[in-house]
């Protein structure tokens, strides 16, 4: 469910109305609205168990239909338990029978990967139900696989506890974070186990490579299960998947609602709805590098980082040690072991952006740290990702793709080196300044607008190719957001802290440069290449105006500031700053990953899907024409507001 409350309605409803039993993962905190604590006959309304895991019991109203004479919906059960370290990542099981035929509940507590050893924070439970006939139903969520060659997680450690816990007739059902393939040790050691699979990966929905969610199970498989993909299951970013023992005409996959093929025994006939998605495509400035901090906050990279580190979990009292959680923002694309550094945050632009008609869960983020040209149209082997366009295509065949938004060109600039060796430059106190070593850039800045003008026409050409006409989408271009302030506006003087305590180590001439010739000709070149192709242009300049990195209009955090009470946006930095440039010795250089540095944080993406709602807004309004290009700002009356790009200040920025 990945924690979306509205996904209680969306998909798990549509779901829960059609089996007796259903497993979920990473559930919200919030219940349905429509659910409410309830003693039932076995288990009472919050029940702690021997481990100190708490379920709790829901009275589910309105989820069953009406039985034959009744004139109300008898509800469903909903039993949850709420993982230890992780908000809205909670496990649950809905049970859809006639009758209380829940006659216990049971936690497996977390377990480690190999036997004696120590168990991993991010570790999960596992959540068991016994129903009248005696068979266990358990829900569980494995560990993150390290990498595809090696897929050791907790799943044989979890599968041995229920084995030896729920005896003979028992099944486990979720999100095994492994393929089936790679179980054989396990089954070796416990032959009477059968692993029932659709078949289909099931991981991720925008582009799935890989089974994930199946059913491990012992005895309870004699009723001859059978698996199912069910993409017509719109609410998660993974696909669904049904056991049943009824087969259906169509093999291991639906399409459509299989309530008439398989509970009426009528095959489906059914052309299934494409709904409205939005895409991002492009390098780490729309990915969501940096997303993992709230601000800039000059003290150590132990615990909360004072409020701003939002990978920070199990904290103490007063935030001065904590676990630190990557996935807890970048998902499996972080950039710690196991990671693929892509760095897709959960506040990514295109996550929080709010564009009419489509919901959290149909905005795809494909974009990846570090992302050229040449990725949009071609594999990006390192990180084992498959060219964003072709991702694309299968997204543009199973939704109605309303907008793309693509953020390209940095990468092919060479802008991280150009800053790092601005940086390099005023740390060692050179005098000859970093404009003066880069005497090309504008010779650069027309090949960049060559290339992505080549992978835009690659873009429009995947969605002719899966049947869009050019009116049936929007293909936007997007500019960067300066990161630097005006040399005036700097809040340190030139010969000051800018870099101990600032984190921005550029001269007065370096910084006006970077912003007039580095983002602003990267800006022309890429609104010439939007026009190239007859693609919209979003000018985003000026997005962070009087939030960029060492503004004397915004503020780092202090210790007063904490996680429960962070530094407020509206006095923050929207940039994260450079940690450190060839060593980690400064008390608070460790902090996060150089490549987060001069990225929009958590703060500066959440502006920036401001941005990208208001656009969305304008691009889908009844009324009138939307215009070709737009631009957003942000002042301090107005707030975030895009307007049509006036002409007049296309010439360049201060």
């Amino acid at each position: 469910m990945q924690g979306a409350p509205d996904r209680w309605q969306q998909g798990v409803y549509t779901a829960a109305k059609q089996v007796e039993v259903l497993a979920l993962q990473e559930v919200p905190d919030a219940v349905p609205p429509d659910a409410e604590l309830a003693d039932g006959a076995y288990v009472s309304r919050q029940t702690t168990l021997a481990h100190g895991f708490t379920v709790e019991r829901y009275r589910w109203v309105n989820c069953r239909p009406p039985l034959p004479g009744q004139l109300h919906r008898s509800p469903c059960i909903i039993y949850k338990v709420k993982t230890p370290t992780r908000r809205n990542r909670s496990l649950a099981i809905v049970v859809n029978q006639p009758t209380d035929s829940v006659r216990a509940v049971q936690v497996i507590p977390p377990q480690p990967v190999l036997p004696g050893g120590p168990v991993d924070s991010a570790a999960k439970p596992a959540l068991g139900i016994r129903l009248t006939d005696g068979t266990w139903f358990y829900t569980l969520h494995a560990q993150n696989r390290p990498s595809r060659v090696s897929q050791r997680n907790d799943v044989p450690s979890l599968i041995s506890k229920i084995s030896a816990d729920a005896g003979s007739h028992w099944a486990a059902m979720g999100d095994f974070n492994r393929t089936p393939d790679s179980l054989g040790p396990l089954l070796a050691d416990y032959p009477d186990l059968k692993i029932v699979r659709s078949g289909h990966f099931t991981y991720p929905v925008k582009n799935p490579k890989d089974e994930f969610d199946y059913m491990i199970a012992n005895g309870a498989t004699d009723n001859q299960y059978t698996g199912f993909r069910l993409t017509y299951l719109d609410a998660s970013d993974h696909y669904p998947v049904g056991f049943w023992t009824s087969a259906a005409a169509d093999g291991h996959e639906f399409l459509c609602d299989p309530i008439d093929a398989i509970l009426r025994a009528r095959q489906a006939t059914c052309v299934p709805p494409k709904n409205p998605a939005i895409v991002s495509l492009g390098d780490s400035y729309i990915s969501g590098e940096a997303g993992r901090w709230a601000g800039n906050a000059d003290t150590g990279a132990h615990g909360s980082v004072w409020g701003t580190d939002r990978a920070a979990a199990n904290c103490s009292s007063d935030e001065k040690t904590c676990d630190h959680d990557l996935a807890t923002v970048y998902g499996p694309t972080s950039y710690a072991p196991g990671g693929n550094k892509c760095d897709r945050s959960d506040v990514a632009p295109i996550n929080t952006a709010d564009y009419p008609h489509v919901p959290a869960w149909r905005r795809f983020n494909l974009a990846c740290s570090g992302a050229t040209t040449n990725e949009i149209t071609h594999p990006y082997a390192d990180k084992d990702e498959d060219a964003q366009t072709e991702q694309l295509a299968d997204i543009a065949k199973r939704y109605q793709v309303k907008m793309i938004v693509v953020s390209i060109g940095g990468n092919d600039l060479g802008f991280s080196d150009i800053v790092r060796s601005c940086g390099k430059r005023y740390l060692l106190q050179i005098v000859a300044y970093c404009k003066n070593v880069w005497p090309d850039v504008n010779e650069k800045l027309t090949t960049v607008r060559q290339q992505v003008v080549t992978a835009l026409q690659t873009i429009q050409q995947t969605m002719r190719t899966a049947g869009y006409r050019p009116k049936d989408y929007h293909l936007v271009v997007q500019s960067y957001p300066d990161p630097l302030p005006r040399s005036t506006d700097y809040r340190y003087p030139e010969k000051g802290p800018r870099y101990s305590e600032g984190g921005c180590p550029f001269y007065n001439a370096d910084t006006d440069w970077a912003r007039q010739t580095l983002v602003g000709g990267l800006t022309r070149e890429l609104r010439n290449a939007a026009a190239t192709v007859g693609a919209r242009f979003f000018d985003l300049g000026a997005a962070f105006e009087g939030h960029e990195l060492c503004s004397n209009r915004a503020h780092q955090a202090t210790a007063s500031d904490t996680s429960a009470d962070p530094l407020p946006v509206w006095q923050a930095e929207w940039v994260r700053w450079i940690p450190y440039l060839w060593f980690q010795t400064f008390p608070w250089t460790s902090q996060g990953d150089q490549q987060e540095a001069l990225h929009p944080n958590a703060y500066g993406q959440e502006a920036l899907g401001e941005c990208l709602s208001q656009l969305g807004g304008k691009l889908e309004s009844p009324f009138g024409r939307p215009a070709t290009d737009y631009t957003c700002h942000n002042d301090p009356v107005q707030g975030i507001h895009v307007e049509p790009a006036d002409s007049k200040e296309i010439a360049g920025r201060g």
